[in-house]
């Protein structure tokens, strides 16, 4: 431009054009911005691959700790960090209170089950099918709404034999005629109802229900190996190899085939359904009986 107003003049027509587009664009030059958009998932991973095929240092990518803008995320508290161990500490202490709770609330049951199994197995093994029938685990409901069971009924030609299984341990004191028994274990004592009275509604029961004289049945008590009876109990309590002597030394036919044959169909009819439904009636019933008891 300077070139064209020495030579030219300042009135030439190149001075004045070039003079014109100087002023436009050099003296306010327009700058042109560029938007940074942030890199999308897509465009990343097609980074990464770019980048593993041509070997570049995965440090100048975008990392789990950087969002998509580039920028780092910070890392998780120390609060964080030891709040969440705790929580799931807790989580489990709560979760295994409650299952001692529920095992130790069924103790018992699971202990009265495990000797009725190993009653079960002795009498299966030393009685002779053809001549005693066993049934176990009868449910019979009483006159008062509520239910009693009984652990095994065993029916012959010589008697019906109405079992009670105790599985128990320690020690064992007690009398036909006490109405509470004593069970003695490292020096603490815990009383418990006669088996023998208890065993008595049993066969009362069954005896009303199946319409047959009482003198057809017999009381039989039956204490696993844990347990040491410590008195002198009647003939008819003891371990269960005794007690399986005991209802061999029964000898003499006081029930003929047909009724015995009756009596097992007839058990089958009383009894009630085994299951949840009905323990859970029967445990009901005890409670209420037993809370009752203790109000009266």
């Amino acid at each position: 431009m300077a070139d064209y107003k020495r030579r030219l003049g300042s009135n030439s027509g190149l001075y004045l054009q070039s003079k014109t587009s100087f002023d436009k664009h050099c003296q306010h030059p327009v700058r042109k911005t560029v938007r940074l958009s942030q890199p999308s998932s897509n465009r990343i991973a097609k980074a990464e691959f770019v980048a593993k095929e041509n070997h570049v240092a995965s440090a100048f990518l975008p990392t789990k700790d950087t969002d998509l803008a580039g920028q780092r995320t910070e890392p998780p508290s120390p609060f964080t960090l030891m709040f969440k161990p705790l929580l799931i500490m807790l989580l489990l202490a709560f979760l295994g209170s409650l299952a001692l709770a529920y095992f130790k609330k069924k103790l018992p049951q699971i202990k009265g089950r495990i000797g009725e199994n190993l009653v079960i197995k002795g009498l299966e093994k030393h009685l002779d099918r053809d001549e005693y029938t066993i049934i176990n685990d009868v449910t019979l409901p009483l006159e008062d709404g509520g239910t009693t069971q009984v652990d095994h009924v065993v029916v012959s030609r010589f008697g019906i034999f109405i079992i009670e299984t105790k599985n128990m341990s320690g020690w064992i004191f007690g009398n036909e005629k006490q109405a509470k028994w004593t069970q003695t274990i490292h020096r603490s004592k815990h009383q418990f109802q006669n088996p023998l009275r208890q065993n008595y509604k049993h066969t009362k029961t069954l005896s009303d229900l199946l319409d047959l004289p009482h003198e057809l049945f017999h009381s039989v008590v039956v204490f696993t190996r844990n347990a040491e009876l410590k008195t002198k109990f009647p003939e008819n309590v003891g371990h269960l190899d005794e007690m399986v002597s005991y209802i061999k030394a029964f000898n003499e036919e006081i029930i003929n085939y047909k009724l015995k044959i009756k009596v097992v169909k007839h058990v089958g009819v009383v009894k009630l359904k085994q299951g949840r439904k009905t323990d859970k009636q029967h445990v009901d019933y005890l409670n209420e009986k037993h809370s009752g008891s203790l109000h009266s």
